[in-house]
């Protein structure tokens, strides 16, 4: 019988050290990804310091503004109608575009509010 409870023993403590070694590679594969991810922040942080598209896109962004408090909405208005009309795959594009400028971090954390 000592046998038997021998083998079940050993067997259970292999299988609980393969379960350890399968957590330790999942922290581990974790904490590259996030690794990388701080590195992508930083090179991109660095880039954003000598480009202006930041700017042009806030300016860009701005302009209705501007024309709905200067007593332009008509012209607001139609833009937006518009827009509405253009191909998903064109409005998807501009999304793409302001994720790459101001992070696609940053955004994703102002939709989830």
């Amino acid at each position: 019988m000592i046998p038997i409870i021998s083998a079940v023993a050993s067997l259970a403590g292999t299988w609980m050290e393969g379960k350890v070694e399968t957590q330790k590679a999942k922290v581990a594969v974790a904490q590259r990804v996030a690794a990388g991810e701080q590195e992508w922040n930083i090179e991109q942080a660095k880039n954003s310091n000598s480009s202006l598209k930041d700017e042009w896109l806030t300016g860009l962004v701005s302009i209705p503004l501007i024309l709905a408090f200067t007593g332009n909405e008509d012209i607001v208005e139609r833009g937006f109608m518009a827009l509405e009309t253009m191909p998903d795959f064109y409005k998807t594009a501009v999304g793409v575009v302001f994720a790459a400028s101001f992070g696609v971090q940053k955004l994703t954390q102002m939709f989830k509010k």
